[in-house]
């Protein structure tokens, strides 16, 4: 009996030391993620592209090859469209909650076209343009998300010094801007 009594306080105790220790370390944690530290790069529906070295933002290229920017959106009043032309080797287009969980991802090898055109959309906003499908997105993808606030990570690679110009136009000239849903 007495080494039941004896485990039952061990474990109390180390539970109690393990939440003590997590409630202190959460401060450490705070700020950290993904999604706060695209959050403090800018305003939002604007593409600000990373540094190839670490920076003070905690978000930077690790391979000297590959070319990124960033946006982060909301489409709770309007849905927002990604758009990337230009003649670079391969890009990628990766989109993330505020949770930054993977919510959508595509490549240059599965797009419709060889440029990036996406519009994410509530499911709401979805039925909106079932009914009336804009003219101008239809050749878009569109990516329905169940929940509003997000980012977009759009990446390029310029593994060659000459390729380099080009990587860094398609990223200086990616849109990332809201748009409003015309009435049927």
């Amino acid at each position: 009996m007495r080494s039941v009594l004896l485990a039952v306080v061990i474990g109390l105790v180390g539970a109690a030391f393990i939440h003590i220790v997590i409630i202190l370390a959460l401060p450490m944690w705070t700020g950290k993620d993904a999604w706060t530290r695209v959050m403090v790069m800018g305003a939002q529906n604007r593409f600000f592209s990373l540094a190839n070295e670490p920076n003070p933002t905690g978000l930077f290229n690790d391979d000297p090859n590959i070319r990124t920017a960033v946006c982060h959106f909301d489409i709770t009043n309007a849905p927002v469209r990604v758009i990337a032309r230009g003649d670079v080797a391969m890009w990628t287009v990766s989109a993330y909650d505020a949770s930054s969980n993977e919510t959508y991802s595509m490549n240059d090898r599965s797009s419709i076209g060889a440029d990036v055109d996406i519009a994410f959309v509530t499911p709401a906003q979805m039925l909106q343009l079932r009914r009336t499908m804009p003219e101008t997105l239809e050749r878009a993808v569109l990516v329905e998300l169940t929940r509003p606030e997000g980012y977009v990570a759009l990446r390029t690679i310029a593994p060659l010094p000459s390729q380099e110009p080009a990587a860094r136009a398609f990223l200086s000239n990616a849109i990332c801007a809201s748009f409003r849903i015309e009435p049927a």
